[in-house]
């Protein structure tokens, strides 16, 4: 058995726990802060067998991986003609332990 930590954007929270609810799978979400972990983000504890870290961590990946955007990009002085910048948001970073015992009462 294992647990994956998974620390996903805050906007990516929900349809991650939705996909994984959906299948079954438990998880709990974790308000969480700190300089480790990104600002605005939330920790997934997910219990899982051995065999279901890759699909979910393909499907975590699918749901909160990087995306671009555009944000506007000013100029001094040039208020009226802004351009736009693609940059990389999202993403998740993960943990996977082993779990030596469960137990549920």
């Amino acid at each position: 058995m294992k647990l994956i930590v998974a620390v996903v954007d805050d906007k990516d929270t929900d349809k991650v726990m939705k996909a994984l609810t959906d299948e079954h799978i438990g998880v709990t979400c974790v308000s969480s802060t700190g300089n480790f972990i990104i600002p605005g983000s939330s920790t997934l504890l997910i219990g899982v067998d051995d065999e279901q870290v890759s699909p979910i961590m393909r499907g975590i990946a699918d749901l909160a991986g990087p995306r671009l955007t555009h944000v506007p990009l000013m100029h001094a002085g040039d208020i009226s003609f802004a351009s736009h910048v693609e940059v990389p948001v999202g993403g998740f970073m993960s943990f996977v332990l082993d779990i030596d015992q469960f137990e549920q009462v």
